[in-house]
């Protein structure tokens, strides 16, 4: 699933494959909402338009129901770069 999101990633949302950072929280319990929650949160730019936004998410909707069998919650959210301050 890692290799599939990734290249989804870099494919869809021309980000950097180095760029990409994938956790998966197995031991979480969700007591109300979807079975599963994909939160993306990426860096805001103008090639990020709200329709290349609609293929990413129907392709991680699909991908989940294929690999996990479970109909996902995602939430994705643009990071103004402006705003960001990160290392590594």
């Amino acid at each position: 699933m890692a290799e599939e999101v990734e290249s989804l990633c870099v494919n869809c949302m021309d980000a950097r494959s180095d760029a990409v950072q994938l956790t998966l929280h197995g031991d979480s319990l969700m007591l109300r909402g979807a079975p599963v929650l994909v939160e993306v949160h990426y860096r805001a730019r103008h090639d990020r338009s709200a329709p290349v936004m609609d293929v990413f998410m129907d392709a991680l909707d699909r991908m989940c129901r294929r690999l996990l069998g479970a109909t996902p919650r995602i939430r994705c959210f643009a990071i103004d770069q402006a705003t960001l301050f990160a290392r590594n």
